[in-house]
């Protein structure tokens, strides 16, 4: 039992900061399989659930680093971000449901809390959906592939999400140099215009 408790610590300490670092940190499902593989006795929910408990204690980090960071940002793009977290700051439960959407996936989510960070945009929303769409997919992941790692590791999913950290880190960066004012009044105009053609 002792062990047990121990071995879910050191997932949570684990979890927490490979989630701290912004790209080439392995991904945390594939931690929690290999503690699977290599501590069959643990529970895969349980796992999951130290593990997320980890990924939120590093994101959070991550939010309130790029938070840091987006202050020191020129005022012209100061501007811009504020627009863009107009744009989406009275959408929470779209926010919550597209983050929970995500994170169901395996793919990084280094770029929501950059970006959520970044622009300064409340951080509740992204972190609940973020939370419950990993206790699910680290649960599903860390099983089928502390079942099959042989089979991932063939595919090369090292190389692939090593690709995917840096177009997450590209992504998050450059909502700071779009000009939301200008995407949002352009989507407009052609909403307005097929209203009008309709």
């Amino acid at each position: 039992m002792i062990e047990e408790l121990s071995s879910y610590v050191e997932v949570t300490l684990i979890a927490f900061l490979v989630n701290v670092i912004p790209a080439f940190a392995p991904p945390t499902w594939i931690v929690l399989s290999l503690y699977e593989i290599n501590n069959p006795q643990l529970n895969s929910l349980a796992l999951a659930f130290f593990g997320v408990v980890g990924s939120v204690a590093g994101r959070f980090v991550m939010y309130l680093y790029s938070k840091a960071l987006g202050k020191h940002i020129p005022q012209k793009h100061a501007d811009n971000l504020d627009y863009f977290r107009r744009l989406i700051g009275d959408k929470k439960l779209g926010l919550f449901f597209g983050t929970f959407i995500y994170s169901l996936g395996p793919l990084p989510s280094n770029f929501l809390f950059i970006a959520s960070g970044i622009s300064g945009m409340e951080i509740l929303p992204v972190i609940a959906g973020f939370a419950l769409g990993r206790v699910i997919s680290y649960a599903s992941l860390a099983y089928a592939s502390s079942k099959a790692f042989v089979f991932f590791k063939f595919l090369g999913v090292e190389n692939v999400r090593h690709a995917a950290d840096l177009l997450g880190i590209v992504g998050a960066v450059s909502i700071v140099f779009i000009d939301w004012r200008k995407v949002h009044e352009k989507t407009k105009r052609r909403k307005d215009d097929d209203g009008l053609q309709a």
